[in-house]
């Protein structure tokens, strides 16, 4: 296959294709706006699919020269594992996308800082807030309505994890999570998270690569005593030491199962394309079958302009049967017509109920104790 291939974005999803590509005879650039690579990243992915695994790197039906866990596997330890999978020099880190020129044509370009490039083919793997989706679809992310505040924290000297629910005012709201490996020097960490709807003005818009910005990465003042107030002084107890010795971050759940993710030359794979809560267990996993389905197309198809419709087809669909299922799970914690109510505003008015109980009660009690010197 003798294409000129240009990747945008190097997680899961854009590393998976540049292997699925490299093996069959393209050549591949991946460009990445941050400066270094994501191995020390911290996170878990529900399960793995270790057989999709080894067919984008190319050794399916083998063992692999390392071996690959089924569940809990670690976010940086399976993208080092596809990192090393490409020839050196692939990756080019710290690159940042200006734009698409000559998008419509058969070669279109990526403007760099050092000026444009030509290509056969641009795949936009570059997240949430995708500078490629723009070229192919109009389609954008909306809020589910809940927001996952999610904590790393190292498990040596800390209880956990904690759990809890509580039901307030229709909606649930959920605190779990469960140790995963972390980097060598930090050892097994706590993955945890808190499922809290957040009215979509209290939020942020996706971000690229989901990364948080400086001015959100302070816990606010209402996160633990909201976490007492409805979990319990364990679960708060949790949550000021992750705090403390960790990380505390929100993540606000954004769905997207775009309409088309294929416009010319320019194609696009994983979040670009298709967005879905945590709760799914799915995002990794399709972005890694995106890439997979867009190899086996390549493969199958005559001509480049026919495997790109079956690829938009599939993903299409595929990308439309995930967003139900996230639309499932917002149904727990964003119930259709739930009355958007921030966080903060629930507990100070639970704070105020409390103390307006305690107060009845205390008058209670005073005329209780009159009562018996009458």
């Amino acid at each position: 296959m003798d294409l000129r291939v240009a990747v945008v974005g190097a997680s899961l999803g854009g590393l998976s294709v540049a292997n699925v590509l490299q093996h069959l005879g393209a050549h591949v650039e991946v460009f990445e706006c941050f400066p270094k690579g994501f191995h020390t990243r911290g996170g878990a992915l529900g399960a793995v699919d270790t057989e999709l695994v080894r067919e984008i790197r190319g050794d399916a039906g083998s063992s692999g020269h390392r071996q690959i866990k089924g569940h809990g596997h670690f976010y940086g330890d399976l993208w080092q594992y596809f990192y090393e999978g490409l020839e050196e020099g692939t990756v080019h880190f710290g690159v940042d996308v200006q734009e698409v020129l000559e998008a419509s044509s058969k070669a279109p370009q990526l403007l760099l800082s050092d000026g444009p490039r030509e290509f056969d083919l641009i795949v936009g793997a570059d997240g949430g807030k995708s500078s490629i989706r723009p070229y192919v679809t109009k389609k954008l992310p909306t809020y589910a309505g809940y927001t996952l505040w999610r904590g790393l924290v190292p498990t040596k000297g800390i209880a956990g994890p904690p759990s809890g629910s509580a039901t307030i005012g229709g909606a649930e709201y959920q605190t779990l999570g469960f140790p995963c490996p972390g980097p060598e020097d930090t050892g097994t960490l706590w993955n945890c998270g808190v499922y809290m709807a957040i009215p979509e003005i209290n939020v942020e818009a996706p971000t690229r690569n989901r990364q948080v910005r400086e001015g959100m990465k302070k816990v606010p003042d209402w996160f633990i005593p909201f976490v007492r107030h409805f979990f319990g002084d364990t679960n708060a107890k949790f949550w000021e030491e992750c705090s403390e010795k960790g990380k505390v971050s929100p993540h606000p759940v954004w769905e997207l199962a775009a309409d088309r993710v294929v416009n010319g030359r320019i194609i696009l794979l994983g979040d670009a394309a298709h967005m879905a809560s945590p709760r799914t267990g799915a995002g990794a996993y399709t972005a890694m079958s995106d890439a997979v389905m867009l190899g086996a197309a390549l493969q199958r198809e005559k001509t480049l302009e026919e495997a790109l419709q079956i690829y938009n087809d599939d993903t299409v669909k595929r990308g439309q049967q995930l967003f139900q299922q996230s639309r499932q799970a917002a149904s727990y914690f964003a119930p259709s017509g739930w009355k958007p109510v921030s966080p903060a505003k629930l507990l100070e008015d639970a704070l105020l109920r409390r103390k307006a109980e305690e107060a009845k009660s205390e008058k209670g009690l005073i005329k209780q104790f009159q009562g018996c010197f009458r």
